[in-house]
């Protein structure tokens, strides 16, 4: 399972989003967020703040990685790292995107470790988060979409 999410990951970074000359850890800025999540529904499982910090590595082409730190829903200190892509929408909306991440999530154990899935024993699952966004001079938001849990609101700044 983590071979093939691997593979995957690696080839998804190796596409068609870099050139020949381009390395895949090359990046052009980078890209601070912090937020909070909000649950579509609330339980008495969950549990402690829904403090949400991430740093991406953004480049030109719009392709990204990063790392997300957060404690998610049951208290259990828990880490997303991930490659992804933004869209920019054309014209008028220029500064709207739609953002599309693919990677590892850790930190999800018992008893709470059938709350994601395809989540393994030692806590590790494959994620795939969208989101949309807006960004202007170096400033953004975005609304992130948590499977069928919550909504994320971030704020971040270029640096």
């Amino acid at each position: 399972m983590k071979k093939t999410l691997s593979l995957i990951l690696l080839t998804a970074l190796s596409g068609t989003g870099f050139a020949d000359e381009e390395k895949w850890y090359e990046y052009d800025h980078l890209y601070f967020q912090a937020g909070t999540y909000v649950h579509y529904s609330s339980s008495d499982e969950h549990d402690g703040p829904n403090l949400f910090g991430a740093l991406e590595a953004q480049k030109s082409n719009d392709w990204l990685y990063g790392l997300a730190l957060f404690d998610n829903s049951f208290g259990q200190f828990s880490q997303y790292l991930y490659g992804g892509k933004s869209w920019y929408f054309p014209g008028d909306w220029q500064n709207f995107h739609f953002k599309l991440t693919a990677g590892v999530i850790h930190g999800y154990k018992e008893p709470w470790d059938d709350k994601i899935p395809f989540n393994s024993s030692s806590g590790w699952a494959p994620g795939v988060i969208p989101g949309f966004g807006y960004k202007k001079n170096g400033f953004g938001a975005d609304i992130i979409f948590l499977g069928n849990s919550a909504l994320l609101f971030t704020l971040g700044m270029d640096f």
